[in-house]
């Protein structure tokens, strides 16, 4: 019965430390009622809350913190599909499905679980949105169907939804607010998947954290990103 439960809860993690750029769902105002929330973590420069949604058995999940990089690395790391499994935790696979544009795109993804239970897979709409004067990204992500057939022993994601909202504070240091609901599909129970999802976020932005750090994503430049561009 231990031995379950915690493969559960190990699988739960994986499905949720996912949140790269595979979450979406309305994100909270910042003028939203902070009691509404609860904290359940907050170390190392990370906070993260949870709250009961009326039309959902899911808990929403929120993240606040901010941490060393500039949003061009942060744009160049969610735009770099292929590198999925290096940067967001627990990817097994994932691969650029469609670049509609700079500033839009469509991805598969794969989560690796632990055994017995069945690896999770989602098809992923990520679009950027840039406010110059704000100097502020939003990213909206969500889940879609029909792009790609369910897989034989894999467990298509029913539901994620979430949504980012970047601020470049300084030239090298970026402050992040995401929000986040996920339904992991299968079978697992409804009061697990509430009592893990507030911390699987922490671990996953600790190696977001070290993932804008690459060199692979220093440096970089796109044309959304500048004013004269945002403001056509």
């Amino acid at each position: 019965m231990r031995t379950l439960r915690a493969l559960c809860i190990a699988s739960l993690a994986a499905v949720l430390s996912l949140l790269g750029p595979a979450l979406t769902a309305p994100l909270a105002t910042q003028a939203a009622a902070l009691e509404s929330w609860r904290l359940e973590t907050n170390k190392n420069g990370i906070q993260v809350y949870s709250r009961h949604s009326p039309d959902s058995r899911f808990k929403e999940i929120r993240v606040h913190c901010e941490m060393p990089g500039t949003l061009a690395q942060l744009v160049a790391l969610y735009t770099d599909v292929d590198n999925y499994t290096e940067v967001i935790s627990n990817t097994k696979r994932a691969r650029l499905l469609r670049r509609v544009s700079e500033t839009e795109l469509y991805y598969y993804l794969e989560s690796q679980m632990p055994r017995p239970v069945a690896n999770r897979d989602v098809v992923m709409h990520l679009q950027f949105q840039y406010a110059p004067a704000e100097r502020q990204l939003i990213i909206h992500t969500n889940s879609v169907n029909g792009m790609v057939a369910p897989q034989n022993d894999i467990v298509r994601v029913p539901s994620w939804t979430g949504q980012w909202t970047v601020r470049q504070i300084t030239d090298s240091r970026l402050q992040i607010a995401y929000t986040f609901r996920v339904d992991p599909g299968g079978e697992l129970p409804t009061w697990l998947i509430n009592m893990i999802a507030p911390v699987a976020p922490y671990n996953s932005f600790m190696k977001l954290r070290n993932g804008l750090q690459l060199p692979r994503y220093q440096n970089r430049s796109f044309g959304f990103l500048s004013p004269e561009t945002a403001q056509r």
